[in-house]
């Protein structure tokens, strides 16, 4: 059974609202990647390791990687919670925190590419 998460507030600025509205401009660029992208949409799991700080972090969910360094703030669970998945396979906390979320629509502007094949944690 999972433990009873406390909720912080949000700073202004920063709700779910805010993060939605930050993912429909087309001038932001959440991947992180610019324009180039990722090459061949394969990430390494040695690369997602490395993406492991607040102000760089990749994390993946259902082989999916993404950039979630933007999307710190906006997580209502805070950015120590978040920082829990951080570098890593994030899908088994994901789910047991998470199972009404969809977290590929939320971080679709975030996805750097799919985790390869070969990669394990």
């Amino acid at each position: 059974q999972p433990q009873p998460r406390k909720k912080i507030p949000f700073e202004k600025g920063f709700s779910q609202q805010d993060w939605l509205r930050l993912t429909r401009d087309p001038r932001e660029d959440l991947r992180g990647l610019g324009k180039g992208g990722h090459a061949n949409g394969k990430v390494t799991m040695a690369e997602v390791r490395s993406h492991n700080t607040q102000d760089d972090a990749w994390l993946v969910l259902d082989r999916k990687v993404y950039n979630v360094t933007r999307y710190m703030r906006f997580h209502p669970g805070g950015v120590d919670y978040l920082m829990k998945g951080v570098g890593r396979d994030a899908t088994a906390l994901f789910y047991k925190y998470h199972k009404w979320v969809n977290a590929h629509f939320m971080l679709e502007k975030c996805f750097v590419g799919f985790l390869e094949q070969s990669s394990s944690e």
